[in-house]
């Protein structure tokens, strides 16, 4: 089984396994909100959003995604209903219902588990598909039940009878040796889980808790769901044998360059020799079926130690009770009875109970007094530095009278005036002119330019037409050439064109 775990051992010709990065995968902070103090709530919102937007059993959400407000409209619905958070002190949080809704959104957003995304005016929130197959790999692991090991050598049996009889090709070979693998790694771990159960059970507080924890955990929620049915006929060391020899024939018989070929082809683009490598890996994971009567043997024997310790813990505790009445009544009768030298307490001379000896009280640390942060005037070279900054938005924003400026100094009582003809000499008119050429480009959507659309607003008095042939180039941008036309009557701020 060494190489299951990715580390080291070697596959084939040349070819190594390695370990395989995981947040490359997933986002890096993806178990933040899992690993806070309140990772309990933070996941069982994760649950009541992946059942009601995301998961299989919600509705088809639009390939855009759903509206933000949505999202944090359930949260508030969620935390109204049951609103168990508390803070790091263990006080239970005062802040409004929507702000908090919307922190934890976006805590959720952050970590990577949704994914928001600007389309117009509206914010749209999707689950990334990784994450949606994260969350429904942690969901079922949480309602994963008993094992029922029959049900997955019939399974094996099945898929390799298909490959078999050529009704099947490599991906039934490969689910085949995957549910070997999967097999495998639960009995590996359920001798653990039947070690890690009797000292749970050990600390009951009373013999009938211990009882019904024993016959409701162990005998019937066991982890092997058909354990009492595996030594009789439908045992999976008799099915080991019959899939061990299908192995053996898919790997030396016929069926094997059939195999190669559907891996080469589907998989690996014609290279033979690493589809001939992953034939090998998924007949070896098979082949591992061999060594499973080696964990039923460990898993058995794991199974006869737990209930000895179980009944040897309940003769205790059944007969602890009544030998300690007895103890107690030879004690006392013996006291009763005993001279006055052989009652003399085993202890030092002095005062046994005196205030010397008594701990002293516990003192309560001062607080530590609270000053105001110190605050640092700027020096001369960072105020220089904010007001350049500040000069170079200034600079790069366009506002409705910039765009007035300028096209009022090119049309200069012209009618319409071409984009050829217009001159940029700064950073002011390279920003009006890219302005220009946006709203020549979208006035040409259906609909043409939308009111709602905020850089209509720059319009007063002239709208803008794209040409259909054409191109211009001032030295800074190459873009399809238009024009711009003087409006016979000037419309209020915030009209289409």
């Amino acid at each position: 089984m060494r190489a299951a775990t990715g580390i080291g051992p070697v596959l084939g010709a040349g070819l190594t396994t390695t370990t395989p990065s995981l947040f490359s995968v997933l986002p890096s902070g993806l178990f933040g909100p899992l690993a806070s103090a309140n990772r309990a709530h933070y996941w069982l919102l994760l649950c009541r959003l992946f059942d009601e937007f995301f998961g299989p059993d919600a509705p088809l959400p639009p390939s855009t995604g759903l509206p933000r407000r949505e999202i944090t409209a359930a949260i508030e619905r969620y935390l109204l209903a049951d609103d168990p958070w508390e803070d790091e002190d263990g006080q239970t949080l005062d802040t409004p219902l929507p702000v908090r809704a919307g922190l934890i959104y976006e805590r959720f957003r952050h970590a990577g588990w949704l994914r928001q995304e600007r389309i117009g005016a509206r914010e749209m929130v999707q689950m990334p598909r990784v994450v949606q197959e994260l969350l429904s790999l942690l969901l079922e692991f949480t309602e994963n039940g008993p094992t029922f090991v029959s049900t997955r050598m019939r399974s094996i049996q099945a898929q390799l009878n298909d490959v078999m009889e050529g009704k099947a090709a490599g991906d039934a070979l490969d689910e085949a040796a995957d549910l070997s693998r999967r097999l495998l790694v639960s009995l590996s771990s359920m001798s653990l889980q039947v070690r890690d159960l009797m000292p749970e059970l050990s600390r009951a507080k009373s013999t009938a808790q211990f009882a019904r924890q024993w016959f409701e955990r162990y005998v019937s929620k066991f982890f092997i769901g058909d354990y009492a049915e595996l030594h009789k006929a439908d045992h999976p060391l008799a099915r080991r044998s019959i899939i061990i020899s299908m192995v053996q024939q898919l790997e030396y018989g016929e069926r094997r360059e059939a195999l190669r070929a559907w891996y080469a082809e589907h998989l690996f683009a014609g290279d033979t020799e690493r589809a001939g490598q992953r034939l090998a890996r998924s007949l070896r994971r098979l082949r591992e079926l061999e060594r499973i009567d080696e964990y039923l043997w460990r898993l058995d024997e794991d199974i006869r130690q737990a209930n000895r310790r179980a009944l040897a813990f309940l003769d205790y505790r059944l007969r602890a009770p009544d030998r300690l009445d007895i103890l107690l009544r030879h004690a006392c009768r013996n006291v009763q009875h005993a001279p006055t030298d052989a009652l003399r307490l085993p202890i030092a001379p002095g005062a046994l109970m005196d205030e010397s000896r008594l701990r002293p009280p516990r003192q309560k640390p001062q607080p530590i007094p609270r000053t105001a942060n110190a605050t640092t005037p700027p020096t001369p070279e960072q105020l220089a530095r904010l007001s350049l900054l500040r000069r170079i938005k200034r600079a790069r924003l366009v506002t409705a009278e910039d765009m007035a400026r300028y096209v009022g100094r090119h049309l200069d009582g012209q009618h319409e005036v071409d984009s050829a003809a217009l001159s940029v000499a700064s950073i002011e008119d390279l920003r009006a002119y890219q302005t220009l050429l946006t709203l020549a480009l979208r006035s040409r959507r259906i609909g043409g330019l939308r009111r709602e659309d905020p850089i209509s607003r720059l319009l007063r008095g002239y709208r803008v037409e794209l040409l259909e042939t054409g191109r211009d180039d001032n030295g800074y941008l190459r873009a399809p050439r238009f024009r711009i036309v003087r409006r016979t009557h000037a419309p209020d701020t915030g009209t289409h064109a």
